[in-house]
């Protein structure tokens, strides 16, 4: 008699169990299918080639039973930065069909800073360090070259230039390991462009990966000290307001 119980009372609890069981499904179901479908879309008009900042964005609840567009995000940190293709209206969910891929250097000019330019130069294995200079690094530029004598020498340049682009990547690299690249894309001003040139056709340029934090010896600052820019007679030297020709950057 006594067992009986037992077996009635496991019954009477296995079945309440799968009740419960039941009921919570039926619940959690309802509250999924209340939970609205959010969306990101823009907080104003972002015009084209602009990137995109987080007070531009905002999430809206999708309307009921309206599917979830392909290409659109629910998360506004994966925009931010993003550059448009066109412009992009007020309220308009924001595809990945409209913006440019983070990944190539499509919206290269439109990342360039004002009244700077963009300058690829040629690297190698030695003068990309070995692949760990990544676009976000800052660089100094090493000119080597050959004086009258025939004795080499090298210098710096150039300080605190910003990397914009390795080969065709304008995003860093996940890992720790380096990736070697036949070129970079630095951001200068357009005398620092005319520097750079002019010092490339006379020996060997060469970039110094600098820490990320430091700023001293900035390229506006270096700039202001001395510029140099190419003439037909040599490379122009301005040492504040000092003007001469030099036949070489070597001296």
């Amino acid at each position: 008699m006594q067992n009986r119980r037992i077996l009635i009372s496991l019954i009477i609890a296995s079945a309440l169990g799968l009740l419960a069981l039941f009921i919570a499904s039926f619940v959690i179901k309802d509250e999924n299918a209340a939970k609205p479908t959010l969306a990101v879309v823009s907080a104003e008009k972002i015009a084209m080639g602009t990137p995109i900042s987080a007070s531009q964005l905002k999430l809206i609840a999708l309307p009921k039973g309206e599917s979830f567009p392909p290409g659109a995000s629910q998360h506004i940190e994966d925009l931010i930065g993003r550059v448009g293709k066109v412009d992009i209206d007020n309220g308009q969910i924001i595809l990945e069909s409209i913006l440019f891929s983070p990944t190539s250097s499509s919206g290269l000019a439109f990342a360039i800073a004002p009244g700077k330019r963009a300058m690829t130069m040629n690297v190698n294995e030695v003068s990309d360090v070995a692949g760990f200079i990544s676009p976000g690094s800052y660089v100094d530029i090493l000119f080597s070259s050959k004086d009258e004598s025939g004795r080499f020498n090298s210098r710096i340049v150039l300080q605190h230039a910003l990397v914009l682009a390795v080969a065709q990547d304008r995003m860093a690299a996940d890992d720790t390991k380096g990736h070697l690249a036949t070129s970079v894309t630095l951001e200068v001003s357009p005398k620092q462009a005319e520097m750079l040139d002019a010092a490339r056709m006379s020996g060997v340029l060469s970039l110094v990966l600098r820490n990320q934090t430091d700023v001293s010896g900035s390229a506006n600052e270096a700039m202001q000290t001395e510029t140099k820019s190419s003439t037909e007679n040599g490379v122009e030297v301005i040492r504040g307001t000092t003007v001469r020709i030099e036949s070489g950057l070597g001296h």
